[in-house]
């Protein structure tokens, strides 16, 4: 008996959790199924971030987040400003799940469900002043960490 109520907890705690948006400070990696922030510097003043969410993050979360870990690390690496060179955001339905039960050869009964995920994809260059002539919008990074909340 025990056997099953542990089994029961257990689930009711991963139902829990997975009704959760996924969080700021989540690491992409094998614990966390994937989900979280992956970060690569591809020049001295870029850096190519990506994040993926679970079904409970919308885009404006996501983008919310990418938002705040770009200008986090352009402060870090010493720029006041920064822009996107690239964006890509994306909502995907990426796995269905169904049961199906025949109570005849013409009937068929069952449910499925379709998780959804949210990924953002973003190519971030560091600059050191505001270009007044600039081709795309240009951040300041002191406000967009004063002014953009990531935390519940």
């Amino acid at each position: 008996m025990t056997l099953i109520r542990k089994t029961f907890l257990c689930a009711g705690l991963a139902l829990m959790l997975s009704a959760c948006a996924t969080s700021y400070d989540t690491e992409k990696q094998f614990w966390s199924f994937g989900k979280g922030f992956e970060t690569a510097q591809i020049a001295p003043d870029s850096w190519q971030i990506s994040f993926v969410g679970n079904s409970n993050t919308d885009r404006a979360l996501a983008r919310k987040y990418v938002m705040r870990k770009s200008a986090e690390l352009c402060k870090q690496a010493g720029y006041n400003y920064f822009t996107f060179t690239h964006e890509q955001t994306e909502r995907d339905a990426i796995g269905q799940f169904g049961v199906g039960a025949s109570t005849s050869k013409d009937i068929l009964w069952g449910s499925s469900t379709m998780n959804q995920e949210t990924s953002v994809m973003v190519e971030v260059t560091g600059l050191h002043s505001k270009s007044e002539n600039a081709s795309s919008r240009i951040y300041e990074t002191d406000y967009i960490l004063n002014n953009v909340n990531v935390k519940s």
